[in-house]
Order: C-alpha cells, then sequence, then structure tokens
C-alpha cells in the first residue's frame, strides 16, 4: 500500500514526535518485563508501581496516588482493591473526613516490593545497556529537567501561547 504524498509528513512527525517516542519506549519496556513479574511475583508492573508509590508515600490518599499513577482513576481504583485483597496494602479513613481515605503498605506489601526491586534494577539496567556511564548519567539529569519543566512551567506557556484552548473545567 503506497502513502500519499499528503500523508508522508504526518508519518514522518510521528517518527521525531518526542511524546510519541518516550510512550513508545515506555510501553515496549513495560511489555517486555511485565510477564516476567507477572510469573514471578503473581503482580503486573503498573500494580507494583502503585504499589510502591504506596510504599514511598506513607498515608497517600488515593487523589494523590491517582494522580501519580498517571492511570485513569478507575484502573487505580480496580488496582487499589486488588492490593488491598491480596493484604498488601491498607486503607483507612480519615478522621477528619469520611469521604478521603490514605493508604499505607503493609509488612507483606514491602515484602514483595523488596522482591521486584533487584529486578526491576536490573531490566532497567539492560534498557540502558546501550550507554555508557556517563551517557546514563547525562540522560538521567536531561530526562529530569524535562519533567520538571512540563510539571511546572510548561503548563502556563501553553496557556500563554494558546489561550483559546484553555479548558473552562
Amino acid at each position: 500500500m503506497r502513502i500519499k504524498a499528503a500523508q508522508a509528513p504526518e508519518a514522518a512527525m510521528l517518527d521525531r514526535s518526542l511524546i510519541y517516542f518516550l510512550t513508545s519506549i515506555a510501553e515496549d519496556g513495560i511489555g517486555s518485563a511485565n510477564a516476567i513479574f507477572e510469573a514471578r511475583f503473581g503482580w503486573s508492573v503498573r500494580e507494583l508501581r502503585v504499589l510502591r508509590l504506596v510504599r514511598e508515600t506513607p498515608n497517600m490518599t488515593f487523589t494523590r496516588l491517582a494522580a501519580s499513577t498517571k492511570f485513569e482513576r478507575s484502573l487505580t481504583s480496580r488496582t487499589v482493591s486488588a492490593l488491598i485483597k491480596a493484604g498488601l496494602i491498607t486503607r483507612t479513613n480519615s478522621p477528619h473526613d469520611a469521604r478521603v481515605f490514605t493508604l499505607r503498605v503493609t509488612n507483606a506489601g514491602e515484602a514483595l516490593c523488596c522482591q521486584a526491586d533487584p529486578l526491576t534494577r536490573e531490566l532497567e539496567a539492560l534498557m540502558l545497556e546501550p550507554l555508557s556511564d556517563a551517557e546514563r548519567k547525562v540522560l538521567m539529569d536531561m530526562l529530569e529537567r524535562v519533567k520538571t519543566w512540563v510539571q511546572t512551567g510548561y503548563p502556563a506557556e501553553v496557556n500563554n501561547r494558546h489561550p483559546d484552548a484553555v479548558s473552562g473545567k
């Protein structure tokens, strides 16, 4: 099937799109690792991400967790329910507001994280294997700067440059 001349620039755009490129790397990395994590630990990479976020922020609220996972709220909710049912995290209602609850990792959840963490480090190192140690450091430093910009100054700059697209929600 031939691509029409008018369609060719769009295809090239995807090849150069930073967001598409980063998403592809992440999805390919997760896809390759997921079967290993599920076979060894019975949990997917994404489920372990939720568990680790709760571990790293004791008494995290569901609202904060949902924002941190970058998943849809319904997926985060199903994952939290499964982790609670498995005894890996606990849910406690706030004494100040019954609509708010906090999450904490249990001893079993901590043990699972401790078992899975070395495999995560191994697979991430393997993903970066084509790079030297110096290149890895530079890459991580650059990605951290971009992440900080995207989380802080970028949203306001987008709104400044494109005020017609600012949502009223």
